[in-house]
């Protein structure tokens, strides 16, 4: 992914995460939390484009609209130095919030409820609000999805919106554990097995 197209994805998720329950509580107000995403899908982004990592991008007149990020099987955990500096990116970001306790908290409750065994990892997707319900997201998922039943390996992703909870069973993906913290939004873990 070229640099031009890295910087349009970042801004694709920011706009598809405008009104996210979890970065409604971290930010500060709308202004911040404007600032905020594109801090955070930068290091997301970083992440994603690391090794063992898959981007997908959904294009409308020639520039990004959607993107879905994939971590192969084996890129998570990530290697030392790799999560090293995910975890620095992330944690800029962080330092960033009101709540940070509460968002250090969550991560690393995310991180210890993560599947151990090989797996495809949707770290992000996000669609640009223009095109939501239009098959765009679907499109971008639907690669990798095939390659799990090709290859007998699951999926796994987390969500922080219980609408996007029943988006995702359409595809097999079911709960697997709900993440509720005091104070904080549930963050709902979703499994897909192979077909």
């Amino acid at each position: 992914m070229e640099t031009g197209e890295r910087r349009e994805s970042v801004a694709v998720l920011a706009r598809a995460f405008w009104h996210d329950p979890l970065f409604d509580v971290f930010a500060k107000d709308l202004l911040h939390e404007q600032q905020l995403l594109p801090a955070f899908f930068s290091a997301v982004m970083n992440d994603v484009l690391r090794g063992g990592a898959r981007a997908w991008v959904a294009e409308f007149d020639g520039r990004p609209r959607g993107v879905a990020g994939w971590l192969a099987p084996g890129a998570y955990p990530r290697q030392r130095t790799h999560d090293a500096l995910f975890q620095a990116q992330a944690m800029l970001a962080v330092a960033r919030v009101r709540h940070k306790a509460m968002a250090l908290r969550l991560l690393t409750e995310l991180d210890r409820r993560h599947p151990k065994d090989p797996h495809w990892y949707l770290a992000v997707l996000g669609v640009d609000p223009s095109l939501q319900g239009k098959g765009a997201g679907a499109s971008l998922i639907a690669p990798v999805l095939e390659r799990c039943d090709t290859e007998g390996l699951p999926a796994y992703l987390e969500t922080q919106k219980e609408a996007n909870v029943p988006w995702y069973n359409r595809f097999a993906f079911t709960v697997t554990d709900e993440i509720r913290l005091p104070d904080a939004p549930p963050v709902w873990c979703m499994r897909r097995e192979p077909r």
